[in-house]
């Protein structure tokens, strides 16, 4: 509803995990790159760990796009509770391999026998697994015996498992230890820093069609990373709450009290303050960051250091002094933030030269 008051083409924040608005920060394209190398090089099994919604689907799908530019061979699983016979099904329909036979000893020639033709026409096949923390053993024993489907020199199924940390828990068991020595390579996702939480909102707004960074200011940027702690997620959440309640007041920009509002909304807590807060006895929305609480008396508060901000350095939370810090939008350099989007262009030509 708000898009056509603040000129933006579309949903700057939804949910879905488009790849058209997937923001390169120097994490996500280290993994996007870990994920290509293993596709092109094929040693099997590889592995994406990264906590909810850090952007872990959305990569995913963006490697996916790669592939069907490459007319390569892909199957996406994302429903972790199937069994055993429905994954084979769901494994043989989805990589177009023809079997009649139910039977799992006629499935297992007719899959062999198309990545072999995949391999001799140079096309990798690719079966990535999402949410693999709910796999059963049973079907994570069934991967393991798909990494068996080779030639002398190489791989003929390349898996991707993608999943919260947890799933480092799960290979530690003594059954999956065979299945943990198999894994090659494993790509990470954190929660965004302050300055990528920055960048991240920027990068969404412009996708959208915004023209200018008037939007959410520097402190205002802050206060969504305190009440979202760098997750990608909530991030999106936040900020679409306050973009409806901002339209509902016709405000031209997003406040520190509507996210504040939003945030109680959502029931998000910020990062921890000097007081103890209890949910369950408040009155009134969730309190305030430390930056935006000192903000109201600008003139005692001269610089301003966030407390406990993940990942961050002292020097890179410790503001300049607030009062023209709040007319301020949140910005990164524009050179530094080119280079991060063209990666996407140098990646998508990783395909052609390891191939």
């Amino acid at each position: 509803m708000y898009e056509k008051f603040y000129n933006l083409k579309q949903n700057p924040f939804s949910l879905t995990p488009d790849p058209e608005f997937v923001c390169m920060t120097e994490q996500h394209r280290e993994a996007l790159s870990g994920l290509i190398y293993s596709v092109c090089t094929r040693p099997g099994l590889t592995l994406l760990v990264g906590e909810v919604g850090t952007g872990k689907t959305t990569l995913l799908y963006t490697l996916l796009g790669f592939l069907e530019k490459k007319q390569y061979r892909s199957a996406f699983c994302c429903n972790p509770l199937l069994s055993s016979g429905e994954f084979y099904d769901y494994l043989l329909s989805t990589l177009q391999v023809p079997c009649a036979s139910s039977l799992k000893s006629q499935q297992l020639i007719a899959l062999k026998e198309s990545l072999l033709r995949n391999h001799a026409a140079g096309k990798a096949s690719v079966l990535i697994v999402d949410e693999a923390q709910k796999l059963s053993v049973e079907l994570l024993e069934e991967i393991r015996l798909l990494t068996n489907l080779e030639t002398p020199r190489q791989k003929l199924l390349q898996i991707i498992m993608a999943g919260q940390p947890e799933v480092a828990g799960m290979l530690n068991r003594p059954e999956l230890r065979q299945l943990k020595q198999r894994i090659n390579y494993y790509c990470r996702l954190e929660p965004l820093t302050l300055e990528e939480v920055a960048e991240y909102v920027q990068h969404r707004l412009g996708r959208a069609g915004l023209l200018n960074q008037n939007l959410f200011s520097r402190v205002v940027v802050e206060a969504i990373h305190g009440y979202t702690k760098g997750i990608p997620r909530l991030v999106n959440t936040l900020c679409d709450n306050a973009l409806q309640n901002a339209f509902a007041i016709q405000s031209p920009n997003v406040t520190a009290s509507i996210i504040q509002e939003a945030a109680c909304d959502l029931d998000l807590l910020p990062v921890p303050l000097e007081e103890e807060y209890d949910p369950a006895q408040r009155k009134g929305p969730a309190p305030l960051p430390e930056t935006l609480r000192r903000s109201r008396n600008l003139a005692a508060a001269p610089a301003v250091i966030v407390p406990n901000f993940t990942r961050e350095s002292e020097s890179l939370v410790r503001t300049r002094a607030l009062g023209s810090e709040l007319k301020q939008p949140a910005r990164i350099p524009l050179e530094n933030y080119a280079a991060r989007q063209k990666s996407l262009g140098f990646l998508a030509g990783l395909l052609d030269l390891w191939r």
